[in-house]
């Protein structure tokens, strides 16, 4: 009944209408009868003169009540707890002290519990559970000091009679908050266990055995004849309990087995029942608390490695996926590839043969064709020979993404055959477009260098292209010469003035903002990606030329000022080794 009603959020003012006014005091009354019913109960157990027992389930009703429905029901305690003390004493004053401690008592629980475990639920985690026994251990030094006042005044105890009952009366609001407290807590809170029919199976057989030996062990004989050992006949039920099931579990079998041990060790036939009543009760206590501590703090600790493990599984099941995916991805580039080699195969052959055709068409050798019919057979010429580059670089990007070696077939390239095999091939391009087109090997360069020709004519060839495609006026230049700086500080064997060529392509075009510098070697990527960009081709040529000099051991450097042009520089070794492949 105490779980029904939710808990007001804190730091959220109400605001007040008969409505809610007359819930809480129906609240405050179904708790302060709750509490009276209890306390009556337990009072049957009480030592001379009637307030101290060594088991007084009110006080985890108490916490539990104000902990889960909030600190401000706090006189319906107060009020059970003074309507229960009238009953013992007919003096208001004294009944009237040992509420307020009771009250305190349970007020000071719920602020320690906010305040050092801070979770609606205190057993989640075995250290929060030990936190609550603590707790427990505490909170009912205030009801016992309390109690003491109208002891000392009403009844003449002498210094050992108060401190008795101070410590029963101590031993007795623990051992009820221990035993009672998470027994409501466990059940308001939602239980993570799934009852399964095979669950169910064995939650009757659980509770079928614990009865069987609770009974065994407590309450097979009279007093004398069951040996104490016996009575850690409980122990394995809690571990039981506190591995398979869960905390709600858990609590209920502590609660079940306390019960049932004070009900025997009252009717004198436990094992505790050799001594007075209460040395008994107290001696039972101890008992008691010891198996309520080891299954909360068990049970949490298992819940706390489930959890982890949990996560561990569901970490490796994603690492296992991702590994799975990793797979597919690197089988599906492999794939990729070979599909691309292969179509670009059988691509080639009758493209150049088209191309063949057009140039022959082009010739016009028979001198039969009109000189619309050359110029068309002119661009079916040029539109294959652009759509063959295009071929090849889509080949050369997809070995790159793939990771597959690129064939690189080192020889001596005399850098004034490379110079010459640019300018013309791209002369036309700068007559046709009205631009000045200059190149020149400056003073230190070395005839030759140790690399790829061929990928150093297609960089330089790529890097040309860009330049003549983005300048619409002024020139562009091919400079080669040796270099001393410009390079990525640590590129392997670039790192001297003898060891270094650079191949400048500068440009009077359009320029590359500085934010771009990076984007432009990605591939597909260029600065004016508009779909109505004034400037055509894919954005393959510089992530293409990027990894190639990766490649040839070097790398590609950009400067641009918007406007004024851009100057590309490839940095190269003029000794090519393995060791020289720049990884990525």
């Amino acid at each position: 009944m105490i779980g029904a009603s939710p808990a007001p959020e804190r730091g959220v003012q109400e605001v007040p209408n008969p409505i809610r006014q007359a819930s809480y005091w129906l609240w405050a009354v179904l708790l302060a009868c709750v509490y009276f019913s209890a306390a009556k109960a337990s009072l049957l157990l009480a030592i001379p003169p009637g307030y101290a027992t060594a088991v007084w389930p009110p006080s985890g009703i108490a916490l539990a009540a104000l902990h889960i429905l909030g600190a401000r029901y706090w006189p319906g305690i107060w009020a059970g707890a003074a309507a229960v003390n009238l009953t013992v004493e007919a003096s208001f004053p004294a009944a009237a002290t040992i509420a307020t401690g009771n009250t305190l008592e349970a007020l000071a629980g719920v602020f320690l519990i906010r305040r050092i475990i801070g979770v609606p639920n205190p057993f989640e985690r075995g250290e929060d559970a030990a936190k609550f026994v603590a707790i427990a251990a505490v909170c009912p030094v205030v009801a016992a000091t309390l109690a003491l006042i109208p002891l000392s005044i009403v009844h003449s105890l002498n210094a050992p009679g108060l401190l008795f009952n101070w410590w029963t009366w101590w031993q007795g609001d623990a051992a009820g908050i221990i035993v009672v407290a998470p027994l409501i807590l466990t059940w308001h809170a939602r239980s993570p266990l799934a009852w399964t029919p095979s669950k169910i199976v064995e939650g009757a057989c659980f509770a079928v055995l614990l009865l069987g030996a609770t009974r065994l062990t407590f309450g097979s004989g009279t007093p004398g004849t069951t040996p104490y050992p016996l009575t850690f006949l409980i122990a394995p039920f809690t571990i039981w309990a506190a591995i398979r099931f869960g905390q709600r579990e858990v609590a209920t079998a502590n609660t079940v087995v306390c019960g049932l041990a004070v009900w025997y060790t009252v009717e004198q036939r436990s094992p505790f029942a050799s001594f007075s009543l209460n040395e008994s009760l107290l001696l039972l206590l101890a008992f008691a608390c010891t198996v309520v501590v080891t299954g909360l703090v068990l049970c949490a600790a298992v819940g706390e490695l489930r959890k982890v493990a949990e996560r561990r599984l569901s970490e490796s099941e994603q690492r296992f996926r991702l590994m799975g995916a990793k797979a597919l991805a690197e089988n599906a580039n492999q794939a990729k590839s070979e599909f691309l080699a292969k179509m670009s195969h059988e691509l080639r052959t009758p493209l150049n043969s088209l191309m063949i055709l057009a140039k022959l068409l082009a010739d016009n050798a028979g001198r039969n064709l009109t000189s619309k019919q050359v110029q068309y057979a002119q661009v079916i010429h040029e539109a294959g020979r652009d759509l063959l580059a295009l071929i090849n670089d889509l080949l050369d990007l997809a070995k790159i993404e793939s990771g597959a070696p690129l064939r690189v077939q080192v020889a001596q390239a005399d850098l004034a055959a490379v110079k010459e095999h640019l300018e013309r091939a791209f002369a036309q391009v700068a007559h046709d477009a009205g631009l000045r087109f200059e190149t020149a090997i400056e003073a230190g360069a070395p005839e030759a260098v140790e690399t790829d020709p061929r990928r150093l004519q297609q960089i330089l060839s790529n890097l040309l292209s860009n330049a003549f495609k983005f300048t619409s006026q002024g020139g562009v230049a091919l400079r080669i010469l040796p270099a001393t700086s410009g390079w990525t500080p640590g590129l392997p064997r670039l790192d001297g003035a003898d060891a270094v060529v650079a191949f400048s392509v500068s440009d009077t075009g359009v320029g590359i903002p500085e934010e771009n510098h990076g984007m432009i070697f990605d591939a597909f990527q260029q600065v004016d990606g508009s779909g109505s960009r004034e400037h055509g081709g894919t954005g393959l040529g510089l992530s293409i030329s990027k990894e190639l000099a990766h490649h040839l051991g070097g790398e590609i450097r950009v400067s641009s000022v918007p406007g004024k042009g851009s100057t590309f520089t490839l940095y190269l070794p003029r000794t090519f080794t393995e060791g020289d492949v720049v990884t990525r």
